[in-house]
């Protein structure tokens, strides 16, 4: 059973990182994407734009990341687990950069 503990400051941050990474990457990539000569490289999120599932495969991203974060986090009570809230934090930083990145060919 899972317990019903509040989240923590720092859990909390973890899955706004996240959660800003993703959409900051999905924003700037469709801006980007309006540009003339600025074309996606990435062969998977391509497939997903052409297929219209783009937008649904990154909330599905962000709802499996932080459902799965959470309920390990709830479900388990070594201590260890803490480390678990390291996937949302480095998925988010990614697609930070991504997005930074992004920007910087509108420029």
């Amino acid at each position: 059973m899972i317990s019903r503990t509040p989240l923590s400051r720092f859990e909390a941050g973890a899955y706004l990182l996240l959660i800003a990474g993703i959409v900051g990457d999905h924003l700037s990539t469709s801006i980007g994407l309006a540009h003339e000569n600025i074309y996606e490289s990435n062969p998977l999120a391509l497939a997903a734009m052409q297929n219209g599932l783009w937008i649904q495969a990154d909330s599905a991203l962000i709802i499996l990341i932080v459902g799965s974060t959470y309920y390990i986090l709830r479900s388990m009570k070594n201590p260890s687990t803490k480390y678990m809230l390291l996937y949302p934090i480095i998925a988010g930083l990614i697609r930070l950069a991504a997005t930074i990145s992004n920007i910087q060919l509108f420029f």
